[in-house]
């Protein structure tokens, strides 16, 4: 980059017309601009170059700008890219998303639209060399698979969690099941000055209300009939360390009473004991519930849900970030081919939109199972649709399929004009996996990866018996 440029910019068009249009706009801005007008010309200039911004044409002399857009993302260009066409398809904006363009601009375009877009586009750049410079150590220190992201909320999550990570408040952390609110606390914890004591996590749904306090608090020897010696709490486990209250939304009223008794001074007894124990725990706690709906139901404390949320933070449904599920899709690959020592080697292109169509009600571990399951099936150098098998994932074992590479029920049901809601979506997975199992409610509970507790709610309040 030029000393006195704020930012790079590499406009890729066959048109002459389009690149000096372009490249007059961005004279406003404080840019150095490079132009290329064929794909081979875009691959030599960021081979050669690294820039802060792509600016690429969808239909070049020589190739696709979307799939070429793909090719510089498979080589490790990280570069945010703005996808410009005179021919704008739901299929190409798809594949845009899936190789994390952060926009798709119709031709023509006025100068205040495409300004704005590169105005965001530079804004998530700066976020995401703020986020690499904080996370880049944690990935490669702790191996954690989640801390990567293209989507801006995401991002802003991270870096939030980056921020107080030094500190000692509570933590509260919403987002639905599977989109990785496990990996957020862990990072939280390793990035603090506690990571070298516990990290101690314990699920609230999993255990009955008497054992999760026993869990929690511990018991001394006589406590009750089976307790044959004293037991020291996850509390006094995790001293000095972080404890981890997943599922808390789950925790009942008795429960509740007497975590909030523990989080005004982080002392406690233990059941049947008379001691008075102090520890130094940080809170961090994680819900798949709407807590402050909870709290207006009076299903939750109110005065607990404020002791726990001092910083509170969401992740978004994989349905919300469809940027990410290339990323994420290539690596559970990569990671699932070392863990079987066999499998394809790439995604191909139409499997890579069928996974981006997705709704994914079981967000990331639901895309980790169906990845596995490719690796597995898969005979060949590529991962194929008919591999992937969603057909079981999204309609059941006992539901006619589709053929390969043809509609799932969402992309039908859009197609005849019946768009489906979320409830509707959900509902459906769950019956089908349900089918699958032939009811067997733990097993399903495992492959959904939610609790029993939790399954059995999703089923009544969905009428499914």
């Amino acid at each position: 980059m030029a000393a006195d440029a704020a930012f790079t910019v590499l406009i890729v068009d066959d048109d002459p017309a389009i690149r000096e249009n372009v490249a007059r706009i961005l004279g406003k801005l404080d840019c150095q601009i490079t132009c290329a007008e064929t794909g081979e010309q875009a691959r030599e200039a960021t081979g050669a170059d690294t820039f802060d911004l792509l600016i690429l044409d969808r239909m070049l002399p020589d190739a696709d700008g979307v799939q070429l857009l793909g090719e510089m993302r498979g080589a490790g260009c990280t570069s945010p890219a703005i996808v410009i066409t005179a021919h704008p398809t739901l299929e190409s904006a798809v594949d845009a998303l899936g190789y994390s363009a952060c926009d798709y601009l119709p031709k023509p375009f006025k100068p205040a639209d495409l300004l704005e877009r590169v105005n965001h586009a530079l804004a998530q750049r700066r976020h995401a060399h703020e986020m690499d410079y904080l996370w880049a150590g944690l990935r490669e220190r702790y191996g954690f698979d989640h801390v990567m992201s293209h989507n801006p909320e995401v991002r802003r999550t991270y870096v939030a969690a980056a921020r107080i990570a030094g500190s000692t408040a509570p933590v509260l952390i919403e987002g639905e099941t599977g989109t990785g609110k496990d990996y957020l606390a862990r990072a939280i914890h390793y990035m603090s000055d506690r990571a070298g004591k516990h990290f101690v996590a314990i699920n609230c749904g999993a255990l009955p209300d008497t054992l999760l306090a026993s869990e929690l608090f511990g018991h001394e020897k006589g406590a009750f009939t089976s307790a044959t010696q004293a037991k020291q709490g996850l509390c006094e486990v995790a001293d000095g360390g972080t404890l981890f209250l997943d599922e808390i939304g789950e925790m009942s009223p008795d429960t509740q009473v007497k975590l909030l008794q523990f989080c005004q001074d982080y002392s406690f007894t233990r059941l049947g004991g008379v001691k008075t124990i102090e520890v130094d725990v940080r809170i961090i706690a994680a819900t798949n519930q709407n807590l402050e709906q909870a709290v207006a139901d009076g299903r939750f404390r109110e005065d607990l849900y404020y002791r726990l949320a001092v910083m509170p933070l969401h992740l978004p449904p994989l349905r919300d970030r469809p940027e990410d599920v290339s990323a994420f899709a290539r690596h559970f690959l990569t990671r699932h081919l070392r863990r079987h020592g066999r499998g394809p080697r790439e995604i191909a292109d139409e499997s890579a939109r069928l996974l981006a169509s997705q709704p994914w009600p079981g967000n990331l571990r639901q895309l980790d199972n169906v990845i596995q399951r490719g690796v597995l099936m898969a005979g060949g150098e590529s991962l194929l649709p008919e591999h992937l098998m969603l057909d079981r994932e999204l309609m059941g074992a006992g539901d006619v399929a589709p053929t390969s590479g043809g509609p799932t029920p969402a992309s039908a049901d859009a197609a005849s004009g019946e768009l489906r809601t979320l409830a509707e979506v959900e509902a459906q997975h769950i019956a089908a996996v349900m089918r699958a199992v032939d009811d067997n409610r733990s097993r399903a509970a495992e492959i959904l990866g939610i609790s029993t507790g939790v399954l059995a709610r999703r089923l009544k309040d969905h009428g499914l018996t």
